[in-house]
């Protein structure tokens, strides 16, 4: 799944990911304590800003809200990944595509 967006946008509504096991199962999270959204630019620097958090862990679902600032400031391919922690272990995620264009206004 590749996620859409257009440069500079602040996306108003929650992102929610569900994050899955090899064979496209929802996966238990009960085991973490938190999450955090990693986001890497064409560039290939992060972003940041922004807060995740584990919603529904019996069904692996994480919400990320948007920070006030946009974390898309260029056009390009974007990636985006979970690291979800517990303890002092953490685990990740494979990133995502994002593809971010520039807009009608630009």
């Amino acid at each position: 799944m590749t996620l859409e967006y257009v440069t500079g946008s602040v996306p108003v509504e929650q992102l929610s990911i569900t994050v899955q096991d090899e064979n496209g199962n929802a996966r238990n999270l009960s085991a973490y304590s938190g999450a955090t959204l990693l986001v890497s630019g064409p560039d290939e620097i992060g972003r940041t800003g922004g807060t995740a958090a584990i919603s529904d862990a019996a069904n692996g679902l994480v919400t990320f809200t948007w920070p006030e600032a946009t974390l898309f400031d260029v056009p390009g391919d974007y990636r985006i990944a979970l690291k979800l922690t517990a303890g002092s272990g953490a685990d990740y995620t494979t990133p995502m595509r994002v593809v971010v264009v520039r807009g009608l206004e630009d």
